[in-house]
């Protein structure tokens, strides 16, 4: 099975990532055993590879000489095969060396993903029959949206403070209403009250979620409604990556979908966000995201041991040599995309060679960019980090 990078990010934006730190190992029931399917003594590699069984849970356990395990579980079980047996959707994302453990090693557990519920995380789901309220403090906010499924109407988002009407804003009515939801979430730590966020669907295959924020950034005489990106699935995820007590607006890069695979073939990478006065600025290239560009990779390289075809897909190749290059690792990555990169498949940037607009040239003139100087271009374009020297001479 090929797991694709985009599936598991949509299911993971649906919800803050909840996390647990620091505890006692758990005490197994008899007959119980961990399943451990890795070992590193990077804590970003182990937290990484554990975001990769988000929908199962994993934890991470400290173990002697500074090793970390990553582990499942735990099973009532004696063999790995007989886990297999009994999850078979876990059977095919497992490692051939993954294997069962008493857990008599392990010191504390370091870190725990909780399995995801599929929920939208911190949003509260509203509809025509459905409005949302909230209020912190003296603030209240009420969320509505006017006609039925079949005729939605635009959200009317109303608040008060003190009894007096502070805002009234309202969304276009082109939209679904599947994908709703709303909610008063702390995104600027500047501002006296936190920030209304609202989404609403496109409807359509692969698409797509619109946000919007409400705030009252510091000084300002009232309040302003912000767009954010339109993206897919899900739509931004909300998490206090940096630990400073305000939440984080987490996306999947959507210019990676179609770029250089279709999109069930594509693999991306996640984008940090602030929310800070009146706009939303990308934190993704700063210091303090460091840790979780760490993480992505680790996913991205466990993946690809699980199923190493994908070394060989233009699609895994872009986001892997991506998240590299900002990682400053892009010569060693450009190395490797160079020996195994697909020089048949056709899908991706195209050129005309008639000398012009792609969007205006007849199709007999349209000839496909060579992957390798796409991807250069791409990651120019796309702010991925200064270019490995071979890259930057495909482009002069």
């Amino acid at each position: 099975m090929k797991r694709i990078r985009i599936f598991t990010l949509c299911c993971l934006l649906q919800a803050v990532v909840a996390t647990s730190w620091s505890a006692p190992v758990p005490v197994l029931q008899p007959q119980e055993k961990w399943l451990a399917v890795a070992s590193t003594k990077d804590i970003d590699t182990a937290k990484g590879i554990a975001n990769y069984y988000a929908w199962k849970g994993a934890r991470v356990m400290a173990a002697k000489e500074g090793w970390l395990a990553v582990v499942l579980g735990p099973f009532k079980a004696e063999t790995v095969d007989q886990v297999k047996a009994m999850e078979p959707n876990l059977a095919e994302d497992l490692p051939k060396d993954a294997l069962l453990s008493s857990g008599s090693k392990y010191l504390e557990q370091v870190w725990y993903q909780v399995p995801l519920d599929g929920s939208s995380g911190p949003l509260s789901e509203y509809a025509p029959n459905k409005p949302a309220h909230f209020s912190s403090g003296n603030l209240s906010v009420d969320v509505t949206v006017s006609g039925d499924e079949d005729n939605p109407g635009p959200t009317a988002i109303k608040s008060t403070q003190n009894g007096q009407t502070t805002f009234t804003f309202s969304t276009p009515a082109d939209f679904a209403i599947t994908g709703s939801n709303a909610g008063l979430l702390r995104l600027d730590p500047t501002t006296d009250d936190p920030q209304v966020v609202v989404t609403r669907f496109t409807g359509g295959a692969h698409c797509c979620t619109m946000t919007w924020i409400i705030t009252k950034p510091k000084g300002a005489a009232s309040w302003t409604m912000i767009e954010g990106q339109m993206l897919d699935g899900g739509g931004y995820s909300y998490e206090d990556v940096d630990g400073d007590g305000t939440l984080e607006m987490v996306n999947v890069d959507n210019s990676f979908l179609y770029a250089f695979e279709s999109y069930a073939g594509s693999f991306s990478v996640q984008r940090y966000n602030q929310l800070r006065g009146g706009g939303i600025s990308d934190i993704t290239n700063t210091p303090a995201m460091r840790p979780f560009l760490k993480q992505q990779l680790a996913w991205l390289d466990f993946n690809a041991k699980l199923h190493p075809e994908i070394w060989k897909a233009n699609g895994f190749l872009a986001a892997w040599v991506a998240n590299k290059n900002i990682l400053g690792e892009g010569e060693e990555a450009w190395s490797k995309m160079e020996k195994n990169f697909e020089t048949d498949n056709s899908f991706g940037p195209q050129e005309c060679t008639s000398g012009q607009k792609v969007e205006d040239c007849p199709f007999e003139n349209l000839k496909p960019i060579p992957f390798p100087r796409g991807l250069a271009q791409f990651l120019q374009d796309k702010d991925y980090g200064p270019l490995p020297a071979a890259a930057q001479a495909l482009l002069k």
